[in-house]
């Protein structure tokens, strides 16, 4: 029984010391985020994830050319499953690309988790170099 105890305890442990750092509020984070974007610029979507204490739960394509609605220009990025009209005013950060990624496929990703953050969605993102990042806060 002890082994049992010492076991738990062991595993609660270091589950802890891997967990991220609560973010009690997120605008200001996104904030911090925003005001450290030279972190970030010019490199895989992937590093700017790596560093995130808030987990991605949505996400939103935009195909912003006209004339070539093939190329996602940028991404929203939620950190909350939007369920009521209240939640689509919770802040998120808008993420640039350059270059442009296949709207076509992130439409399809979007459209088969109904805009939820999923790892074949963060796998088709965490190439995407960073442009620019921006706050939207509704």
């Amino acid at each position: 029984m002890k082994k049992i105890v010492i076991i738990m305890i062991c595993f609660f442990l270091v589950k802890s010391s891997y967990t991220k750092a609560q973010v009690t509020d997120t605008l200001t984070y996104l904030q911090q985020i925003v005001a450290n974007k030279n972190n970030y610029i010019g490199k895989p979507f992937s590093t700017l994830e790596k560093d995130l204490q808030i987990r991605a739960k949505s996400f939103c394509p935009y195909a912003d050319i006209t004339y070539d609605i093939s190329k996602e220009t940028s991404t929203f990025i939620g950190f909350i499953n939007p369920i009521t009209m209240e939640d689509f005013s919770f802040p998120g950060l808008i993420i640039y690309w350059q270059p442009y990624l296949n709207h076509k496929t992130a439409d399809s990703l979007y459209t088969k988790a109904g805009g939820g953050w999923t790892p074949e969605v963060d796998s088709f993102y965490s190439s995407g170099i960073i442009k620019d990042i921006r706050i939207l806060q509704p």
